[in-house]
């Protein structure tokens, strides 16, 4: 009968964990959904929803935060985040969108640390969120922070995961025009330029360069 009744106690515990988890399920596509039409106030109160049935929720957080950012609510926006980050030190998604929200607040530095613990979260990138566009920020904090030779590393690791990215290249050589060296600046902007013909910024720096170079 003491088995009869711990099998019995078991198979309800499994019920109630069940039927709470479709809940949450639920939960968080009318979350989503909400999010995607622009209805963040009433998407905050589904991840709050969620949370109070799952306090270990990271996803939850995250997300609560997401609507917490975009609302204008940044401090407690990142305590979120910081809070999902903690149940899941590995939350890329939670990590770069932090990040952002440093950067939002004028706070490069802690943005930096958020974009490299991102990347080294998942260095193998086989997560959601490409590292390309975590490095390519990331480059660009470094630039602002005049700390070239780090913006130059971070802009080749991006080149690294992708060849075809106009982008990088074109901050590539700029990194190094601020450097002086325009040569290497003019080799980076060509590139960008046969990869993307159409885009005139990229021949205005290239133009710069060509002049300064003279």
């Amino acid at each position: 009968m003491k088995n009869l009744l711990t099998l019995l106690t078991i198979a309800l515990f499994m019920c109630t964990a069940c039927l709470s988890q479709n809940k949450i399920d639920k939960l968080g596509s009318q979350g989503v959904a909400l999010f995607q039409n622009g209805a963040y106030k009433e998407a905050l109160n589904k991840f709050n929803e969620i949370i109070k049935l799952d306090s270990l929720n990271s996803e939850a957080y995250m997300r609560k935060a997401d609507c917490l950012d975009i609302l204008g609510d940044t401090q407690n926006s990142i305590i979120n985040y910081s809070r999902s980050i903690e149940l899941d030190p590995k939350n890329k998604i939670a990590l770069y969108n932090r990040a952002l929200t440093y950067e939002k607040i004028g706070n490069i530095e802690h943005a930096i640390l958020d974009y490299n613990s991102a990347v080294e979260s998942d260095p193998k990138n086989e997560s959601e969120l490409d590292n390309k566009l975590i490095l390519l920020n990331l480059g660009i904090l470094y630039g602002q922070m005049n700390q070239l030779d780090k913006a130059i590393d971070a802009f080749k690791q991006t080149i690294q995961i992708d060849s075809n990215y106009a982008d990088a290249y074109h901050n590539l050589g700029y990194a190094y025009q601020l450097k002086g060296d325009h040569a290497k600046a003019i080799e980076c902007f060509d590139i960008a330029i046969r990869l993307n013909p159409n885009e005139i910024e990229y021949k205005r720096s290239k133009e710069r360069s060509m002049k300064l170079k003279e």
